[in-house]
């Protein structure tokens, strides 16, 4: 693909959550995808029904997640680097919302990513292609939680590919703190704050591209 052409698609597929959520939630998502010579880039919106079910505040049945999320990318045509190679910055919004309280943040990330590209012969059409998008999600202004990490992205085959169907693997590695109750209680927000973990998400679905 070599033209500035938005392309809708939609996603769906299983996920499996971390961080006090129950551990299996289904994701559907629908976005535009950009992808051109020097270019590629994504808009999107989705919505999980991952629910709290060990957040120290108990009984809170009900939940979901809601996300905004927008990145480019360029592909310098600068050497030694590979014209396969990309890298950009995009911003996110997400939201918890449950039974008993809400959560939400902005934040930046950057990153970049590889399309291996394999033709079968140098007459005849690709048999092989894929890729691997690595983003470091900041925290922003996240001071609850002030949650961080990398989200990592697999694809058969590579969008790049003028192809419809796509496996997409998602994978979430995140750090975060206790949540903080009280940002006027210095002494209390700095305990909250020093207990830390680390939670992992993944998500395996089929992208259509339209």
């Amino acid at each position: 693909m070599t033209r500035l052409t938005p392309h809708p698609y939609i996603y769906v597929g299983p996920s499996l959550m971390g961080a006090g959520y129950a551990p299996f939630a289904v994701r559907a998502e629908g976005g535009l995808n950009v992808e051109s010579t020097h270019l590629s880039s994504q808009a999107a919106a989705a919505f999980d029904n991952g629910r709290q079910v060990n957040d120290g505040d108990q009984p809170n049945p009900k939940g979901h997640d809601c996300y905004l999320d927008a990145a480019i990318y360029f592909r310098p045509a600068w050497r030694p680097l590979p014209s396969q190679a990309f890298f950009g910055f995009g911003w996110r919004w997400s939201q918890l919302w449950t039974t008993n309280y809400t959560k939400s943040a902005n934040r930046p990330q950057i990153g970049g990513g590889y399309d291996f590209l394999h033709p079968s012969c140098s007459d005849c059409g690709r048999d092989f292609s894929m890729r691997i998008a690595i983003d470091w999600v900041m925290a922003g202004n996240d001071w609850q939680n002030g949650s961080n990490g990398s989200d990592i992205t697999i694809s058969f085959p590579s969008p790049r590919e003028q192809r419809h169907w796509f496996w997409q693997e998602r994978v979430g590695i995140y750090r975060f703190h206790k949540t903080v109750t009280d940002k006027a209680n210095i002494s209390l927000a700095l305990s909250q704050r020093a207990d830390r973990s680390l939670a992992c998400y993944a998500t395996f679905g089929i992208m259509y591209r339209f």
